[in-house]
């Protein structure tokens, strides 16, 4: 539950993170500020997130080498409990968990950051216009 409450912040971010900036930079140099800011909070909390699961995965795995070898020998395996084998198919069925987290996450959060911050500088620019006129 605590996971999804924290998506749903790092979505909610840059309209967060519009309202703070545009008080006090109304031009493009804060609609940049936004735009970089909410990028480098969305990823590193992505990426510290996945470090953290990656680390616990980490630590399971390591108990499975009994011998400290190295290799899992096939009496090493036949030791394993049912949950000690179910963490080595996750961690061996989960090999894209890397990519997404550390390249491909940073790019989608720059390019998620501009299209929200665009569309809240556009609407704030059309309302003092439309204000003005």
């Amino acid at each position: 539950m605590s996971l999804i409450f924290m998506y749903v912040v790092l979505l909610l971010l840059p309209i967060l993170l519009s309202v703070l900036v545009r008080k006090k930079f109304a031009r493009l140099g804060g609609f940049l500020i936004t735009i970089v800011l909410s990028s480098v909070l969305m990823s590193s909390t992505v990426i510290a997130t996945w470090w953290f699961f990656d680390f616990r995965l980490e630590k399971k795995i390591a108990v499975l080498d009994r011998d400290g070898d190295g290799f899992w020998s096939p009496e090493e395996e036949a030791s394993w409990t049912e949950d000690e084998k179910r963490n080595m198919e996750v961690y061996i069925a989960d090999g894209g968990r890397n990519v997404f987290a550390a390249i491909i996450f940073p790019i989608f959060s720059v390019v998620y950051s501009f299209m929200v911050v665009g569309v809240y500088w556009v609407v704030c620019v059309v309302r003092k216009l439309r204000k003005n006129a």
